[in-house]
């Protein structure tokens, strides 16, 4: 059996580099090429569909094939008229003898070619060209199957992207932000560490959707969650749990400390004017001592919020330790 003498697969874009198992599977096709043809050099090319061969400056003997419709078969690449112009620019090349069977989906798309080269002129006959167009549908085989599991891993992403992640803002959504906020609890305890939750609220939303349109209030939205992102740790976490409503998780953070970089906070998003909008916010902060949930410290936040938002809004005030026995919800 002739042993090849090159790369088992060559990539026209370096992106679509395959995984080595990928091209172990690939190198049996290959090694099965030159068995059956008897030339001693077989590889496949992938093609870049962004950037198709133009007829007359092809730079290689695949890219002039991509310009066939079933297989590009030359004995000698210096006398024959698709390939010598291509023989002539590449002075280094000891190829003589080519031949590449294209790469196509059922629905007529060129992926690349299944080539054979030989450094002397070497006829094929009819048989081992068939054999090679089988070789090369084999190919299309494992790069679709390639491409399913990419389709698949994609949509997976997106539905995992879907089902935590709020679109409008890029944050957590309030799910997500739950189940991180339960686990980051878990940590900061291990380590005997204090943790502090706060709500966060944008004031008199309402009022911006009503005067300046929805679609003011999305990009107030967005712009709020990015100045509170960028105001915060990489080690806190934040994520949208409602219509104009955040929730911040600040770990290995005393009440107090919490409290000051809220306020930051709260200055950072009253100095910005996203779509001609100024907007404040108003926020709610508990610590969770031992013992304690986060569901239940969210709603001792939510107690300080209100109070905030009845004291006046624009302001971060700190839960007292019994929430309120009833409270009637404010107007955003």
């Amino acid at each position: 059996m002739p042993t090849p003498t090159r790369e088992a697969v060559t990539y026209a874009n370096p992106e679509d580099a395959l995984e080595p198992s990928e091209i172990a599977d690939l190198q049996v096709l290959t090694q099965m090429a030159t068995l059956v043809t008897g030339l001693p050099n077989a590889f496949v090319t992938l093609a870049d569909p962004a950037k198709p061969p133009i007829r007359g400056q092809e730079s290689s003997y695949c890219n002039a094939a991509l310009h066939e419709d079933d297989m590009l078969v030359v004995e000698d690449v210096r006398l024959d008229e698709r390939t010598r112009a291509i023989a002539a620019r590449r002075t280094h090349s000891t190829i003589v003898t080519y031949a590449g069977a294209l790469i196509k989906t059922e629905d007529g798309r060129k992926l690349g070619t299944l080539c054979i080269t030989d450094d002397v002129r070497r006829p094929l006959n009819t048989e081992q060209l068939q054999l090679l167009r089988s070789l090369a549908r084999q190919a299309m085989n494992l790069l679709s199957l390639r491409q399913t599991k990419k389709d698949l891993t994609a949509a997976l992403e997106s539905m995992t992207r879907l089902a935590t992640v709020d679109d409008l803002t890029g944050l957590q959504n309030r799910r997500a932000f739950m189940q991180e906020a339960e686990k980051m609890q878990k940590l900061v305890a291990r380590r005997a560490g204090e943790l502090c939750v706060a709500i966060l609220d944008v004031d008199h939303f309402k009022k911006v959707n009503d005067q300046h349109g929805h679609a003011a209030g999305d990009r107030v939205l967005k712009d709020v969650a990015q100045a509170l992102r960028a105001g915060l740790r990489e080690s806190d976490l934040i994520g949208r749990i409602g219509g104009e409503e955040f929730a911040v998780v600040m770990p290995f953070t005393h009440a107090a400390d919490a409290h000051r970089r809220l306020d930051q906070l709260r200055l950072r998003v009253a100095a910005q004017r996203g779509a001609g909008v100024t907007v404040t916010i108003s926020g709610g902060l508990a610590d969770v001592p031992a013992g304690t949930s986060i569901g239940e410290a969210l709603k001792r936040a939510d107690a300080a919020l209100y109070r905030a938002k009845a004291g006046g809004r624009n302001q971060i005030e700190t839960a007292t330790e019994l929430l309120p026995a009833a409270m009637e919800p404010l107007a955003a």
